[in-house]
């Protein structure tokens, strides 16, 4: 009782804060405070802002703590988080330095975050890959790889998070049900996590690679190989092509792709620059991929590709069509600066009719009856773009055989044409 009626302790409670009172404060012109107790008070800023400071003394000198902002902190958390820096500084530590030291922590461990360490991976270690390269790297990680560790400090990676990311990506392939069963996706992202992770290690940031475990949890299916076309197929590609419903540059990146023997990145790769119609040839240089500039070819190698008189007058006409674009066959729709899609020609074929050709079976068409008319190996390996396993031998070797090619070429062109006789089955 006598606690009760002390004169000192009854001075401290009128002199409290309470939530009602700090509620009714109003913003003045300028700021001011009012002392809850032992160096606890709210301060009240012009703007109508209130903020929770501890003003005490250390070493002998004043210094005031921050605890945050009312409403978001509570009176009664402002208090507990008062008393927590009075038993600092009992224990002789300023609990601005802790402050101090917890910020430092909160940004390494930010730096630390898988986004982070990522987007720096791909500014330090992929500056010299290809823009679609980069922009594929990209893709795997905003759709299946941040939303589940972006956020987390890579130290804390662990396998279980890439089986979850691993069997999450399979199984969001396989509902869409529009790119196969999610296998190769899904590796795929388990190796852009290791690439990540091993950057981490290598810049002291984590210890363990955790892709490492999960490793053969997935099979890689069994990849479908090229094949040659059927007659029936040969008799419907070459005849639709006359009555092709797409679009002239479509249509003769198709017929290009037959006579050609190349890969359709090829195709859609060609520029205008590469195509000399005085010697009639097509010349596929190196790419120094300085500035993401993108390989022409698959081995990123000279290739030289001799033109057939059907192939010159089939470009002549593309010239007018494109001639004063970057590339030979143009996006046909939005910016014509790009190249058409990587999909283009396959959804061409299949609407078309040829609903399980690829642009890849038209190489192994090419080669299949090419041999069968005992043309030389070497000939049609060379025209095919296959890489020579000796690179030294291989960069001089680019015009091995051309005047063979040509005429070669020109009897392939002859036979696609041909197709066009084939009779109905």
């Amino acid at each position: 009782m006598s606690n009760f009626y002390c004169p000192h302790n009854y001075y401290k409670l009128l002199t409290m804060l309470t939530d009602t009172k700090i509620k009714s404060l109003k913003p003045r012109d300028k700021t001011y405070r009012i002392a809850d107790n032992n160096g606890l008070c709210i301060e009240v800023r012009s703007t109508g802002t209130k903020l929770w400071r501890y003003r005490y003394r250390y070493n002998g000198k004043a210094s005031m703590l921050s605890l945050g902002e009312y409403p978001l902190i509570g009176l009664a958390d402002a208090r507990k988080a008062k008393d927590q820096a009075r038993l600092l500084l009992d224990d002789g530590i300023n609990p601005i330095q802790i402050r101090r030291q917890e910020k430092f922590e909160a940004q390494i461990n930010n730096l630390n975050t898988f986004k982070h360490i990522a987007n720096e991976y791909i500014s330090e270690m992929l500056s010299s890959r290809s823009d679609g390269y980069i922009n594929k790297f990209k893709k795997s990680l905003e759709i299946d790889i941040l939303p589940v560790i972006g956020e987390k400090n890579v130290k804390d990676i662990n396998s279980a998070d890439v089986l979850y990311i691993i069997k999450s990506t399979v199984n969001r392939i396989r509902t869409n049900g529009k790119h196969g069963t999610g296998e190769v996706t899904a590796m795929n992202n388990q190796k852009i996590i290791g690439a990540v992770m091993r950057y981490s290690i290598a810049t002291l940031r984590a210890e363990t690679d955790p892709t490492y475990a999960v490793r053969g949890v997935l099979m890689r299916p069994e990849i479908e190989h090229a094949r040659p076309l059927t007659r029936e197929e040969q008799a419907l590609f070459r005849r639709g092509l006359d009555n092709f419903k797409g679009s002239l540059t479509v249509r003769n990146a198709l017929l290009t792709m037959s006579y050609t023997m190349l890969r359709s990145i090829e195709i859609r790769r060609m520029k205008w620059r590469y195509v000399d119609f005085e010697s009639k040839i097509i010349n596929f240089p190196i790419s120094t991929r300085s500035n993401n500039q993108e390989r022409t070819t698959k081995k990123n190698r000279i290739h030289l590709v001799p033109m057939s008189n059907q192939l010159f007058s089939l470009l002549k006409s593309q010239y007018i069509e494109s001639g004063n674009k970057e590339f030979v066959f143009p996006s046909v729709y939005g910016n014509n600066s790009n190249t058409i899609g990587n999909s283009t020609l396959n959804v061409a074929l299949k609407n078309m009719g040829l609903k399980t050709v690829t642009a890849h079976d038209f190489r192994a068409t090419a080669s299949t009856i090419l041999n069968e008319k005992d043309f030389d190996e070497n000939w049609i390996e060379k025209q095919l773009a296959h890489a020579d396993q000796n690179k030294t031998r291989a960069s001089y070797n680019h015009a091995k055989y051309m005047e063979q090619r040509s005429n070669m070429m020109q009897q392939w062109a002859d036979i696609v044409d041909s197709w066009k006789d084939i009779n109905d089955p």
